[in-house]
């Protein structure tokens, strides 16, 4: 018999590679840079000049995947409407990977994995200005190509609607599937609307969820929906003055808690809320203000504060010939700021010998867990290695965010529930001689109740119905003969008590 013990401890510690197999420390963007936030920071070039959104994956030894954008030098001059491509991780077109329905904005195109047990990757893309306007996705496969990558499915359309540009994902609470969440913009009649689309992505597809209509009615097109740290709470702002709060429910994918910052204007003056990002404690807000194309403000917001509105905050600003866009908290825990030189015949893409202090570095603020001043803005201060920048950055989510700890839904740590204080007893574990997993419990209130193992992507392997021995007791195997190797989670359910654990078939 295998020792349970010590099945426990790998369970607990060896699992993690399962939940996050991708870094966010790889950043493509603006152009030709290439960043990895190692410590030092080290630079490489890629084969495009990106204006707004780009986005990039790595895997976990920070070796860059596969990256892209909504908008490219090539097809922003050539095709408005179909401006997405996809780059390989040797800097070449992949394979079907042009003519991406996109337009070039901030916060619409987002690489979201298909499943922790599988290299393809869904790329979403989100339709503002049209046509095409919608929601679309299309599939990458990193299997195909030797390893290089082909996009097998193209331009599937989701939702028929034009979109806020506000594309966002966060990891379920199950550390394995994601929530993909964004909002609608009616551009025929500019109706107000408070509606959130959100999607469970799984390894099974797309599933969306009931509409939500909860907080402010707004009507902006523009914008950003942010998560904290552990995506507990999202951030929306939009360009029409909207700055608000929600809670979010990684388990179930709902929004809900609404906490208005600032209401929305519908005659002006508008502060072109175009940017919004969490301190790493989860603390402070930030927000990023665009007044005129050369003059933008960086504000923030102590959440803990008896009145967020009332602690609003300049700390930095930055004017004269730099049009700003977005800003993004880094993997090193600072928020970087993107800016495009805009100056007479700097254009898109920049000629190649034009760089200034604007365009060869990134703005930045170094203690974005401090208050006020202390956060340390800096204009212009992080050197990009010899590349430049435009308005836009990386619009990755967060792919090293593992399972929400303890929650319901958290099936990736072994554990009992509640009645673990209450003495209940439960073992589970696999002989590899018998090919069969062993389960004992003690103490369980009920008299019957449901025997089931559930693998990784939370579908039923085995269920049966069974009966407690007198006391609460409980013992009975689970034959694997004909179940590939693999971690499975074991549950055992009565009418009153509900126990699991993880298992290894090897």
């Amino acid at each position: 018999m295998k020792n349970p013990l010590l099945l426990l401890f790998f369970f607990l510690f060896g699992f993690g590679e399962m939940e996050a197999q991708y870094s966010n420390k790889v950043w493509c963007f603006g152009d030709s840079t290439g960043v990895i936030f190692t410590n030092p920071v080290s630079y490489f070039t890629i084969s495009e000049a990106y204006l707004t959104a780009s986005i990039s994956i790595a895997d976990l030894n920070n070796n860059l995947l596969f990256y892209g954008s909504s908008t490219n030098a090539t097809a922003y001059n050539s095709s408005y409407s179909n401006r997405g491509k996809l780059i390989n991780r040797n800097h070449i077109k992949m394979v079907n990977g042009d003519s991406l329905f996109c337009r070039g904005w901030y916060h619409d195109i987002l690489i979201v994995p298909k499943s922790v047990l599988d290299s393809t990757f869904y790329v979403f893309v989100a339709g503002v200005s049209g046509p095409p306007y919608g929601l679309y996705y299309s599939l990458v496969d990193l299997k195909l190509q030797n390893g290089l990558g082909e996009v097998t499915q193209k331009n599937i359309q989701i939702d028929p609607s034009p979109m806020y540009d506000g594309l966002m994902a966060v990891k379920h609470g199950n550390g394995k599937n994601w929530w993909l969440v964004t909002r609608h913009f009616d551009n025929v009649s500019q109706s107000y609307n408070n509606e959130f689309y959100v999607y469970l992505v799984d390894s099974l597809g797309i599933s969306a969820m009931p509409v939500q209509t909860v907080g402010t009615m707004r009507n902006s097109n523009g914008g950003e929906i942010s998560f904290n740290s552990d995506g507990t709470k999202i951030a929306v702002s939009d360009l029409g003055n909207l700055i608000e709060l929600y809670d979010f429910d990684r388990c179930t994918g709902m929004i809900s808690s609404p906490l208005n910052i600032e209401l929305p204007s519908t005659t002006g003056p508008f502060k072109y809320y175009a940017s919004a990002c969490f301190s790493p404690n989860n603390r402070f807000l930030y927000v990023l203000s665009i007044l005129a194309i050369d003059e933008a403000y960086i504000y923030q917001y102590d959440l803990q504060a008896p009145n967020i509105a009332a602690s609003k905050t300049q700390i930095g600003a930055i004017m004269d010939s730099a049009s700003v866009a977005m800003m993004k908290l880094a993997p090193d825990g600072k928020i970087y700021i993107g800016a495009w030189a805009n100056l007479p015949g700097s254009g898109y893409p920049y000629t190649q010998g034009y760089y200034n202090v604007v365009n060869s570095n990134l703005t930045v603020i170094n203690y974005p867990d401090s208050l006020g001043a202390s956060s340390d803005f800096q204009l212009f201060s992080f050197s990009l290695g010899g590349h430049r920048t435009y308005r836009g950055l990386p619009h990755n989510p967060n792919y090293e965010m593992g399972a929400w700890v303890g929650s319901p839904c958290d099936t990736l740590t072994v554990g009992l529930t509640e009645n673990e204080k209450n003495d209940v007893f439960f073992q589970a574990w696999y002989n590899s001689e018998w090919n069969m997993i062993h389960v004992n419990a003690a103490k369980l209130k009920g008299k019957s109740g449901v025997l089931s193992l559930f693998d990784v992507e939370g579908r039923v392997v085995v269920e049966r119905k069974v009966d407690m021995i007198s006391g609460g007791y409980f013992t009975s195997e689970i034959n694997m003969n004909g179940i590939v190797s693999g971690v499975y989670i074991v549950s055992l359910t009565t009418e009153k008590d509900q126990v699991q654990g993880k298992v290894l078939k090897f």
